[in-house]
């Protein structure tokens, strides 16, 4: 333990730099939490020895308030403005991981004021490549996004389609073809049978994942009260940041109908990932899902990123 409090202090006292990515503790303009402690555009500080929320603490809920709706798919509820107040419609679309997207895009949506749809489907792919998936899984994927192209086609004041997915969910090739060119090859397929009504599909680049090693060095440092724990255990970008075949397919189909949204440098530097960040926990488990904590101060980083591809429409 006193190693690692050792070891950390030496990094922190030789490269005196705070989580803005790379900006020197001088520059620093402003305490920080969250996402904002790795805001390039706005260097802050804070290190601290504490994490929200903690690694037992599982009071949370997966994405912003949602509001239930009697329809089709059944696990279709909205968020951002009301019906009445909204001055735009888009839905967020996808497995678990958009899920926990829910509470940064709400950010953008409270902002716009939009109504927003929420339409998930934990394990499902917004991809025709649903039917390459698992026996146990794969008919009610299929079914899922059947009834998502037949919701849309029903409701074509939705103007924009935030997308995001587990870029790790495997699919069984057929032989000579990858998985990757199958993924690819399913989502353009899908996103192109969207109505015409559907003006942009943005879509969200999938989080990065953590180990369990990581988790157990966090703890580790949270007990010893290590300043900046994060810092203390990074997981190389090369191991926990992947390829996401979704961006992929939008970048493919070289359409402004389609673009892309990154939040990578909230996430890692250029060399580590880090599981928290301006004492906001990041991950909730190691498979990519993000806390809500953490998804919301992700929000304004989002949004700042939607109003461009908003403006150059």
């Amino acid at each position: 333990m006193r190693a690692l409090r050792t070891a950390v202090a030496g990094v922190l006292a030789a490269t005196l730099l705070t989580l803005g990515g790379g900006a020197p503790a001088s520059a620093a303009t402003k305490s920080c939490f969250g996402a904002a402690a790795r805001d390039a555009a706005r260097p802050c500080s804070g290190p601290t020895a504490s994490v929200k929320p903690g690694l037992d603490d599982d009071r949370y809920r997966a994405g912003a308030r949602c509001r239930p709706r009697d329809e089709r798919p059944s696990s279709i509820c909205t968020f951002g403005a009301s019906a009445r107040a909204a001055r735009g419609h888009v839905a967020l679309v996808g497995d678990s991981h958009a899920l926990h997207w829910r509470s940064a895009v709400a950010v953008a949506a409270r902002a716009y004021r939009w109504q927003g749809f929420s339409i998930t489907a934990p394990g499902c792919l917004f991809s025709i490549a649903n039917a390459l998936l698992h026996e146990g899984i794969r008919g009610a994927c299929e079914g899922w996004h059947r009834e998502a192209l037949r919701w849309f086609r029903k409701h074509p004041e939705v103007t924009t389609v935030f997308v995001s997915q587990n870029t790790e969910t495997p699919v069984a090739p057929r032989a000579g073809t990858s998985a990757a060119a199958l993924k690819i090859a399913g989502y353009r397929a899908l996103w192109t049978r969207l109505p015409r009504t559907v003006e942009r599909v943005i879509v969200i680049r999938d989080t990065p994942l953590t180990s369990e090693a990581t988790v157990a060095c966090l703890r580790r440092a949270l007990a010893a009260r290590v300043q900046d724990p994060g810092r203390a255990c990074p997981q190389p970008r090369s191991a926990s940041l992947r390829r996401d075949t979704a961006v992929a397919a939008a970048r493919a189909l070289r359409s402004p109908r389609y673009r892309t949204v990154d939040l990578s440098e909230f996430f890692c530097d250029r060399h580590n990932c880090f599981s928290v960040v301006g004492g906001a926990r990041v991950f909730d488990d190691t498979v990519g899902h993000i806390t809500t904590t953490y998804a919301r101060s992700l929000g304004p980083y989002l949004l700042r990123k939607v109003r461009r591809i908003m403006r150059s429409r």
